[in-house]
């Protein structure tokens, strides 16, 4: 299984040295990538969650191809409907360009009405914005001059440069769990990607995509990549409470990783719930030798 780590670029302010050696340890760890979410605002019910400080994700990635030669980088997820496809498609082909084709871009639709209000989206076009912009980015990445006209985007022989290093172009993951997300990652998506979906759901839903897949003519489908919290305690069950999927000792971390991969999940991006610091460090460390080595990445 390919693991990745979720870069706390958000919540507390940090300096580029703690980025710095927080991707070099992911790195040096044998992480195979290295993720970041996106929000240009943070709605009034998310600061709680994820405090008012949220740096912008391609640039925190930036940061991280330039202190890294290996690590991956990804989004989980880039909102599609909150910019320009022009725009997101210059900035993700160009960290592909300068990173050596390293990019994994990951995309949603979206689920936060007041964000899209103060970026003067509609809500309501969110998921048909998506689909044509991932159209009209594709389309950038792959033709030379380019001509789009949709709904939403229209262009007529326009030069796109630079392309991406990756050809066709980066692997989309495709995030979200309806069944518009899910038809979205048969049509676009090299992966699904999930976030914190229990084994439970997740294989109900997995046979659902298969089956998306099968009826679109695609016999294999997306692969399977998840998003998950990890916290790896010494007690069985932490503070009385139920047990969480990704949460508990080591061996109950392993067995829950063990379902997933049963499940068909190829790919998963752990979130430490840390911000960058010893601690934060001591549990990417603690993964890497204790959980990691019994998934290997084939």
């Amino acid at each position: 299984m390919h693991f990745g780590v979720s870069i706390p670029h958000y919540g507390q302010p940090f300096s580029v040295d703690a980025l710095r050696e927080t991707v070099q340890r992911a790195e040096a760890l044998g992480f195979g990538s290295a993720w970041v979410g996106d929000h240009v605002i943070t709605p009034q019910h998310f600061v709680d969650a994820v405090g008012p400080n949220f740096y912008d994700a391609i640039i925190v990635l930036s940061h991280a191809a330039a202190f890294t030669t290996r690590l991956r980088l990804g989004t989980s997820v880039i909102v599609v409907p909150y910019r320009s496809p022009l725009v997101v498609a210059k900035m993700v082909a160009t960290l592909d360009a300068l990173s050596g084709g390293r990019v994994i871009f990951g995309v949603g639709a979206g689920n936060a009405p007041d964000e899209f209000q103060a970026l003067g989206v509609p809500p309501s076009t969110r998921g048909r914005r998506t689909n044509e912009y991932l159209e009209a980015m594709v389309t950038l990445w792959t033709q030379e001059p380019t001509t789009f006209h949709g709904k939403f985007v229209d262009f007529q022989d326009v030069h796109f440069q630079p392309k991406p290093v990756q050809q066709p172009h980066p692997p989309i993951w495709v995030g979200g769990h309806s069944q518009a997300a899910l038809r979205r990652a048969v049509a676009f998506g090299e992966a699904w990607h999930s976030g914190g979906m229990a084994p439970e759901r997740m294989t109900t839903t997995v046979q659902e995509l298969r089956r998306l897949a099968l009826e679109a003519g695609r016999a294999n489908g997306p692969a399977v990549t998840t998003r998950i919290s990890i916290r790896i305690t010494d007690a069985t069950n932490p503070h009385g409470q139920a047990h969480r999927p990704g949460a508990g000792t080591v061996q109950q971390v392993r067995a829950d990783l063990a379902r997933y991969q049963e499940i068909g999940v190829s790919a998963m991006v752990c979130d430490f719930g840390l911000a960058m610091g010893p601690e934060l460090f001591t549990a990417m460390e603690r993964f890497a030798q204790k959980v990691a080595p019994h998934f290997p990445d084939r």
